[in-house]
């Protein structure tokens, strides 16, 4: 599977990129985002295998600009009928729409030929652009959950999930 929009492509991760995901992995790392998730490996044994394993996983997917192969970003979809989302992108890249591009071409692939229709987005409500990103998405915050323990240990932030239908 590979999507195409106007400025993307779209393909399952590969482990060949790993070094690419090492770059994005490293960025963040050093990235005051850094507070908003859990730690990433940053060494290249560990990114290896990293990337190795959601590669076998099938629910990762690596962003590239259209007709380049370098990585910019990757976006996961775990799960079967409802689908949590998750997305990185080296900070070169951020503000210029790359997220919701290419989230919005894998939600309606994931709907259209999966039959998909839930996606949720567990965030720290302290992440502004997680949280937008989610709202421009069509996600609406469910409130008055309980919230599973590696969630609320994650740096005593507020924690939220959106769900768009």
């Amino acid at each position: 599977m590979k999507i195409t929009t106007q400025r993307l492509e779209i393909h399952p991760m590969q482990q060949a990129e790993w070094r690419d995901i090492l770059e994005l992995f490293r960025d963040f790392s050093a990235s005051p985002a850094v507070i908003y998730d859990f730690p990433l490996p940053t060494s290249e044994e560990k990114a290896r295998e990293q990337v190795r394993i959601w590669a076998e996983s099938g629910f990762f997917y690596s962003v590239c600009l259209r007709g380049e192969s370098r990585v910019i970003g990757y976006l996961c979809f775990p799960g079967e009928q409802e689908r949590d989302f998750g997305y990185l992108f080296h900070r070169q890249w951020h503000g210029k729409g790359y997220a919701q591009e290419a989230a919005r071409a894998m939600i309606q692939e994931l709907h259209e030929k999966n039959g998909i229709c839930r996606f949720t987005a567990e965030l720290a409500l302290e992440n502004e652009a997680s949280r937008k990103l989610a709202e421009r998405l069509d996600g609406k915050e469910l409130t008055g959950l309980d919230f599973s323990p590696p969630l609320k240990a994650l740096r005593d932030l507020r924690p939220g999930i959106f769900c768009s239908q």
